[in-house]
């Protein structure tokens, strides 16, 4: 079985990147940027909820791939698939350059805030 401490490190790295993600906005250092560590959060929270379930890293970015996975274990992640779509627009997106720019609001970063924080929350509320 999985060492128990093990998840712990994936929940502290999407701690901070929540942290991180609250003081790029403070600091008007782009709201991509914001939306982006937004994203790694919630990816690093599911990936240590499900790392306890079933003692194994699952691979993928995708935040509904991985939240209908944890949702196997807790009927409480269903709720927050329409969430994780829209975060999860932002992981390619907002990390390169492109001919047309995607825009993240000063609203859409905060509420990507918002929802790193609710999922997290839950995977702790959940292990």
């Amino acid at each position: 079985m999985v060492d128990s401490k093990r998840y712990n490190d994936w929940l502290e790295k999407a701690d901070r990147d929540i942290k991180s993600a609250r003081v790029l906005k403070q600091n008007d250092c782009g709201n991509d940027v914001v939306a982006f560590h937004s994203q790694q959060a919630i990816e690093k929270s599911l990936k240590g909820f499900l790392l306890k379930q079933i003692g194994r890293v699952i691979e993928g970015h995708s935040l509904i791939y991985l939240c209908k996975e944890a949702s196997i274990y807790s009927v409480d992640f269903k709720k927050h698939l329409k969430d994780c779509a829209f975060v999860n627009q932002y992981y390619i997106e907002t990390r390169y350059p492109a001919d047309v720019q995607l825009i993240v609001s000063d609203e859409e970063a905060e509420e990507c805030i918002s929802i790193a924080k609710e999922i997290n929350k839950l995977v702790i509320d959940n292990i």
